[in-house]
C-alpha cells in the first residue's frame, strides 16, 4: 500500500518535470532557430565578398549604385559573426573574411579602420578618418572571436590590443578621460570636448580592461558614465542626446547641426543605441540611467523614431532602429519591463529590413 502511495506522488512529479523540461527545450530550440534565421537573412542581404572571396564587407547601402561600407556597420558585423561562432553557427572562415577586410582598410600606420569606404568595380576609396564607435565594436568582436576560436586566441587578442592602444593614441581626451568621436576631433579641434553618447559602452570597457589590464579603461568608463548620468538627470524622461559637450564636472547637449543633423542635441539615431549598450551592464550607475529611460518608455504605448529630450516625439512612425535596443533592454530585465517586451516583441516576428542596414543589424543583434 505504501509503495502504491509513493508511486501516486512520484508519477505526477515526474510528469511535471518532463513537461517543464520539454517547454524549456522547445523555447531554447525556438530561440536558436530565430537567431539562425535572422543571421541568414542578414548575411544574404548585407555581407558582400570582395578580393576574389578573400574578404567581405557589410554593405550599408544595398540599393545604391556603388556599395558603401562603414566601420560601425563592419564592427557590428564582426560581432554578430563572433557571437554566432561561439554557438558553432558561423565558421571561422566567415569571420576571417570580415576581419581581412578590416585589416585591409586600416588608416595608414594605425590599427584603426577608415570610417567609410565606397566600393567601385575596380577599386575601393577609403576615407582618411576613423569613427570611435566602429573601432570599439571591432575590438570587442575580436575579443569574442578569441573565445569562439581558441586556436587563434593570440592572433585575435593581439589585433584587439593594437586597436585599443591606438584608440588611446588618436581618440582620447586625457584631460577629461573621455573618448572623442574620432581622430578628426583632436586636441586642436573644437570637438575635443564632445562625446557621442552611444560611445558609452560599459560592458565593452570592462572587457577592454580585463584584456589589457590598462586602468585607463576604468577611468573612461567612470568619466563617460558620469557624464551620461548628468545628461539623464536633466530631464524627467531620462533621455540623452546624440552628442554632448562636456567639462570636468558638467555635460550639456550640443546644438542643432553640430555634427550630423538638426537633431544632434536630441534622442535620435545615435542615442537610440544607448539602451542596448547599457542593458547588460552590472554597475549601479548604468542601471540607474537605463531604468529611468526605460520607465519613460514604459509609460508609452509605442516607440517612435526620435524624441526631443523633454519627451516630445520628433517623427511619429514606429522604427525598429529605436525599438530593437529597447526590446533588448527589456529582455535583459524582463520581470521589470515585461510590458515593453510584449509591446516590442513584434520586431522579432517580421523579416529583417532589406534596405536599411542600421535597422536590420540592430534587430539581428537582439536576435543573436
Amino acid at each position: 500500500m505504501k509503495k502504491s502511495y509513493n508511486r501516486l506522488i512520484i508519477l505526477p512529479f515526474i510528469t511535471i518535470v518532463v513537461l517543464v523540461l520539454s517547454i524549456l527545450y522547445l523555447r531554447s530550440s525556438s530561440q536558436r532557430q530565430l537567431s539562425t534565421s535572422y543571421y541568414e537573412q542578414w548575411e544574404h542581404t548585407y555581407i558582400k565578398e570582395t578580393d576574389h572571396g578573400k574578404s567581405a564587407y557589410i554593405d550599408s547601402q544595398p540599393k545604391a549604385k556603388h556599395p558603401v561600407s562603414i566601420s560601425e556597420g563592419h564592427g557590428y558585423g564582426m560581432l554578430i559573426c563572433a557571437l554566432e561562432g561561439k554557438k558553432g553557427k558561423v565558421s571561422q572562415q566567415e569571420f576571417e573574411k570580415l576581419n581581412n577586410y578590416y585589416l585591409n582598410h586600416r588608416m595608414d600606420s594605425t590599427a584603426l579602420m577608415s570610417w567609410k569606404q565606397i566600393i567601385y568595380k575596380n577599386k575601393i576609396k577609403d576615407e582618411k578618418n576613423n569613427a570611435t564607435d566602429g573601432d570599439i565594436y571591432i575590438a570587442y568582436a575580436l575579443i569574442q572571436a578569441a573565445k569562439a576560436w581558441p586556436d587563434s586566441k593570440d592572433k585575435y587578442l593581439g589585433e584587439a590590443k593594437a586597436i585599443l592602444n591606438d584608440i588611446f593614441k588618436y581618440n582620447y581626451n586625457d584631460e577629461l578621460k573621455i573618448l572623442t568621436v574620432g581622430n578628426w576631433a583632436g586636441k586642436d579641434s573644437k570637438y575635443y570636448n564632445m562625446i557621442r553618447t552611444s560611445d558609452v559602452m560599459p560592458v565593452q570597457f570592462d572587457a577592454f580592461y580585463h584584456t589589457t589590464h590598462d586602468k585607463r579603461w576604468l577611468e573612461v568608463k567612470a568619466s563617460m558614465l558620469g557624464h551620461l548620468k548628468q545628461l539623464s538627470d536633466q530631464h524627467k524622461s531620462g533621455l540623452v542626446p546624440d552628442f554632448a559637450w562636456v567639462t570636468e564636472d558638467s555635460a550639456k547637449p550640443v546644438g542643432p547641426n553640430t555634427v550630423a543633423s538638426k537633431y544632434d542635441g536630441e534622442y535620435y539615431y545615435n542615442a537610440c543605441r544607448v539602451p542596448y549598450n547599457l542593458a547588460r551592464a552590472e554597475d549601479e550607475e548604468s542601471k540607474a540611467i537605463l531604468n529611468k529611460m526605460m520607465d519613460y518608455f514604459l509609460s508609452k504605448n509605442r516607440i517612435y523614431a526620435g524624441y526631443y529630450l523633454n519627451g516630445k516625439i520628433i517623427d511619429r512612425h514606429q522604427s525598429r532602429t529605436f525599438g530593437a535596443p529597447i526590446l533588448f533592454a527589456a529582455i535583459c530585465n524582463k520581470k521589470q519591463y515585461d510590458k515593453l517586451f510584449e509591446q516590442e516583441k513584434f520586431i522579432l516576428m517580421e523579416p529583417i529590413s532589406r534596405n536599411n542596414y542600421y535597422e536590420a543589424v540592430l534587430t539581428v543583434l537582439v536576435a543573436v
